[in-house]
């Protein structure tokens, strides 16, 4: 092999080598200058989109409390002025001062049908029950973008929308909290006579199952398969079908065994209810009025009175020495869900009502030679219970019912008649000799108050009585001081006084006996009402996705 293969370069190439070395350097150099000026400015571009994402989120973060807080202030009796100072505190509670603007209304939330999208109509009016907060900032670039990248200002826009409304109340005009043997015999026997159906049997045990559970109008929404509440309260549907969706709801499965029995049994019934004639409940309704819980046993009585409408309802209870109990019905009752307090026009924002009634109880003595024929009527007035004042606070809620009129009478007619246009009588040998005249106005409560407070919800529901007016029983009424009237119809050799002991006897027992029980179910307590609390709700904003 020969020795000039491994012979050195040339010099010159070796020089030219060197300098391409030192120009690939300098080449290098620029690169990374380059290089860094690029992830300079990418690291600028992280940080002010990072920056810009962060204050839109805390933006985003700050409309959302506000629509919440104004959404409080919707509903009856609400203002727009308190929504908006409402939105504004909140606003500057986080932080921001200046450089936003901030705009703010009042609407109706609702869903629509067919593709169950939420939406919002604006209406500034006492029928809202949402709130929409827009709040616009310009933000500045930082001084890195600014120097980087562009010295334009971002105009942010965040749009955010809360169904809300005040604290609720559910509440009936209701006697007793607990039921007795006598009671659950009477309420099966206005069951049966209301359905149409002498096979329905409710003891003790399956009416306290039923008044022991309570029931909300979403869970009911979502047993009826409706868009909305107001669509659920819209329904008009067989009874039978409102006790499935009631038990489909029921948080209890003893309650609920009650309501399937009570949906069979009432298949052919032909009563039709809607729930907005149940329930006095503002529309649209609130995240409030959509959660309180509302009686089932309540829900069950009313709908079927509702149902049922104007008219007689013969009660089919066999009673030694009583004839026919008759229910004539004028006005049905109504549950109350809503909010305290009274609209700017002056109306009561929620007022719960008791059955109207005239009761009818035959009485048919026969003593020797002598009977009476008789009835004991007791007419009712229907009795409305605002709802004035509620403040919900953990251990410390308080509340008051304003009581319009409670008023009974207690007349005596012919049992034979149906408008009670004649005397009652005492017959001597079949011929009547004695017409009897008895009529005594009872006013039990007129705008009287019932307050009340909780500790714990554990404690509802609960009777809430009238004060500042007197108690008793109809029985305790009909003593020495009630005068009758006796109008001698023929001749009688004899002094008539012993006829008041006589008749004063019977009455007082059926007064004890049939009458006190059947106002009870009804709400009516002779010298007070009683309102039954169920349930009450904190407003809970909640916000609309």
């Amino acid at each position: 092999m020969s020795a000039a293969r491994f012979a050195s370069p040339p010099l010159a190439l070796q020089k030219g080598q060197r300098m391409g070395a030192r120009d690939q350097r300098g080449a290098i150099s620029v690169l990374g200058v380059f290089t860094l000026l690029l992830a300079l400015m990418l690291t600028g571009l992280t940080l002010e989109t990072a920056r810009l994402w962060l204050t839109k989120r805390e933006l985003q973060s700050t409309a959302d409390m506000a629509a919440m807080a104004a959404a409080r202030y919707t509903g009856c009796g609400s203002t727009r002025a308190a929504a908006l100072q409402a939105a504004q505190s909140v606003v500057a509670a986080n932080g921001l001062t200046s450089g936003y603007t901030l705009d703010m209304q009042r609407g109706v939330h609702g869903r629509d049908a067919t593709t169950r999208v939420n939406t919002f109509q604006a209406n500034e009016s006492e029928s809202s029950n949402a709130a929409q907060v827009t709040l616009t900032r310009t933000v500045e670039p930082s001084v890195l973008a600014s120097g980087l990248l562009s010295s334009n200002a971002t105009v942010m826009k965040v749009t955010a929308t809360a169904k809300g409304g005040p604290p609720q109340a559910a509440y009936s005009i209701a006697s007793f909290t607990s039921i007795t043997q006598r009671q659950a015999d009477f309420t099966t026997a206005l069951f049966r006579a209301l359905i149409g159906n002498s096979s329905l049997n409710l003891g003790i045990s399956a009416l306290t199952d039923l008044a022991g559970t309570s029931i909300n109008l979403l869970a009911l929404q979502a047993a009826a398969g409706a868009a909305t509440i107001e669509e659920l309260l819209d329904r008009q549907v067989p009874i039978d079908e409102l006790f499935r969706w009631l038990a489909t709801a029921s948080p209890s499965a003893a309650a609920a065994t009650q309501l399937n029995q009570l949906g069979s049994i009432s298949i052919n019934s032909g009563l039709k209810v809607r729930l907005r004639d149940v329930l006095n409940i503002q529309i649209p309704a609130s995240a409030a009025s959509a959660t309180v819980g509302i009686n089932v046993l309540d829900l069950i009585q009313t709908s079927l009175l509702v149902g049922k409408g104007k008219g007689t309802i013969n009660l089919g209870l066999n009673i030694a020495g009583v004839g026919n109990i008759s229910l004539n019905l004028l006005n049905p009752p109504r549950i109350a869900v809503g909010p305290a307090g009274k609209s700017l026009a002056g109306a009561w924002c929620t007022e719960a009502k008791s059955a109207q009634f005239s009761l009818k109880v035959g009485l048919n003595l026969n003593l020797l030679v002598a009977a009476l024929d008789m009835a004991l009527y007791v007419d009712t007035f229907q009795t409305a219970g605002r709802l004035s004042s509620l403040a919900i606070a953990p251990g410390n809620t308080t509340g008051n019912f304003s009581i319009a009129s409670d008023i009974v009478v207690v007349r005596l007619n012919d049992a034979k008649t149906t408008d009670g246009s004649k005397r009652a009588t005492v017959s001597v040998l079949g011929i009547p000799v004695v017409g009897i005249d008895l009529k005594l106005p009872l006013l039990s409560a007129s705008n009287a108050s019932a307050p009340f407070t909780i500790q714990s919800t554990a404690q509802l529901p609960q009777a809430v009585s009238t004060q500042g007016v007197g108690s008793g029983t109809l029985g305790g009424l009909l003593g020495d001081d009630t005068v009758i009237k006796f109008v001698v119809l023929g001749i009688l050799p004899f002094d008539l006084s012993w006829l008041q002991d006589v008749i004063m006897a019977p009455l007082k027992l059926i007064a004890d006996l049939v009458v006190e029980p059947l106002l009870q179910i009804f709400g009516f307590d002779i010298g007070l009402v009683r309102v039954r609390l169920i349930d009450v709700e904190s407003a809970k904003p909640l916000l609309i996705i």
